[in-house]
């Protein structure tokens, strides 16, 4: 598992700031230089040749600006496949609303929407049968848009495209021959390859080497290390002479590095349960499910602030609860159930809908999860979403006297560990199901999902409201929907 530990140079002679200037400001131009002569179809070889004698870098460093460019050039290409699918799907959902909407205003409201979706969707189909993507813009379009119109200087336009330098490693030369990094005196040192020096026929480098401090969090009360101890991660990473990557970033005068290296992770344990986690904006429904599928006990999360809180806290806040629930798993020997969710920009939503969402953290959590299980060995289960909020609320959320999201983390639970097969209740089959025959020939979430236009065809009647779209209300009219009232 990739790991990446956060740092900053500390302090920076004259000599040492200048030569790291000049050496981002080389390294980007080769990388953008390497860029377009891929583009014309040079061969690799030829531009890391001449990347090396035009741009005064050495082999390796030819080689990472080389590289740089072509992971550029690849991520482009994916790019333009999701943005086409993204673009397909909105247009094929939009179609749906048209054929299924009634009021002429919102046909028409529906109709400029498709027609804008198929104006995307032609451009970046476009692209995608000529194998090309839209232009890059090193240093970014906003500021070279403000540069255009004379908002910035030329100076801060070189500053922001020439900010960064990559070294990836190598294991045979001690874990990166152009970046060093080392402990001396409980102080680490990075140790950075300079001007080159020969020395007969061969090539030696004169070597610049500054103090560089790696993040951690100690307790002020303890003294101890919160979280990860990432510093002492990397120098015991060190030691075993494996290759790590060291990138040197420059944001308003300071110089912070990115160390990567491979975290080794045990192999997850064979789990006698589950937890299901259903992920709400404002916290988490977690229940626990014996290896039979039995329900075992259930909480609500609450986390209040993730709907409002900085980005910072609600980050931290996440991982928190991450770690607390993953601990709690692996005490208890189970496994971890949640939701697979695909995070696309592939629906045609309302504004609301998407300011609801963007703050939203199934993205953050779910990839908390993942890392945090690795770490502990914790096996994650993934499983489908559909219809675990409405088999959970039907079902199972009156048998157990437990809140609606903790009823979707149990049937989560259950599917992680293979019960994917939910079987409808003879009440509401025999309450909501008129066509038995045909019933039966369906698939289970088709059976799920007409059970549902059920109830809410009859919530609706007896509110004798115009419109019944959700399930909140079911708990309020379950014995008058199932006439045992």
């Amino acid at each position: 598992m990739k790991t990446t530990a956060m740092g900053i140079i500390l302090e920076l002679t004259a000599k040492q700031k200048e030569y790291i200037d000049n050496l981002m400001d080389n390294y980007c131009a080769a990388v953008r230089w390497a860029f377009k002569r891929l583009l014309d179809g040079w061969k690799v070889q030829d531009i890391r040749i001449t990347v090396q004698g035009k741009f005064r870098l050495n082999s390796r460093q030819a080689n990472d600006a080389v590289y740089d460019a072509q992971t550029t050039i690849k991520s482009q290409y994916k790019l333009v496949q999701m943005h086409y699918e993204n673009a397909k799907a909105k247009v094929e959902f939009t179609e749906k609303r048209i054929a299924k909407a009634k009021s002429l205003a919102k046909i028409a409201k529906l109709q400029k929407r498709l027609e804008k979706e198929q104006r995307k969707l032609a451009f970046w189909q476009n692209h995608l049968d000529n194998n090309t993507f839209p232009p890059v813009v090193f240093g970014g379009k906003k500021l070279f848009q403000e540069r255009c119109k004379g908002n910035i200087t030329r100076e801060e336009w070189q500053e922001v495209r020439s900010n960064r330098y990559l070294s990836r490693g190598d294991k045979t030369k001690g874990g990166n021959l152009n970046t060093r990094i080392y402990e001396d005196q409980d102080q680490i040192h990075l140790d950075i390859a300079a001007d080159p020096v020969q020395k007969g026929k061969s090539v030696r480098y004169n070597r610049i080497t500054v103090p560089i401090y790696l993040a951690q969090k100690p307790s002020k009360k303890t003294g101890k290390i919160n979280g990860i101890n990432y510093r002492q991660m990397v120098l015991d990473y060190l030691k075993t002479g494996s290759a790590y990557q060291v990138e040197i970033l420059r944001r308003d005068g300071k110089y912070y590095v990115h160390v990567s290296i491979e975290e080794e992770v045990p192999m997850p344990y064979n789990h006698k349960g589950a937890f299901g986690i259903d992920t709400n904006p404002d916290g988490l429904g977690v229940t626990q499910v014996d290896c039979l599928g039995q329900y075992r006990g259930s909480e609500w999360l609450v986390q209040g602030e993730w709907t409002y809180a900085r980005t910072n806290r609600r980050n931290n806040q996440t991982c928190e609860v991450a770690k607390k629930v993953i601990l709690r798993a692996k005490e208890k020997g189970y496994a971890l159930a949640v939701e697979d969710l695909k995070f696309k920009n592939d629906k045609s939503v309302t504004a609301k809908f998407n300011r609801m969402s963007h703050s939203f953290v199934w993205s953050k959590f779910l990839k908390a999860v993942d890392r945090c299980a690795a770490r502990e060995g914790v096996p994650i289960l993934k499983v489908k979403p559909a219809f675990t909020s409405v088999i959970g609320i039907l079902k199972y959320q009156h048998m157990y006297g437990i809140a609606v999201h903790e009823a979707a983390g149990y049937v989560i639970a259950r599917r992680g560990l293979g019960f994917d097969h939910e079987k409808i209740p003879k009440m509401l089959l025999d309450k909501l199901v008129k066509k038995k025959p045909e019933f039966k020939q369906m698939a289970n979430w088709k059976q799920w999902s007409a059970v549902k236009k059920s109830v809410l065809a009859k919530i609706k009647k007896i509110t004798k409201r115009k419109k019944v779209n959700s399930l909140v209300s079911w708990q309020i009219h379950r014995k008058n929907v199932l006439g045992i009232g």
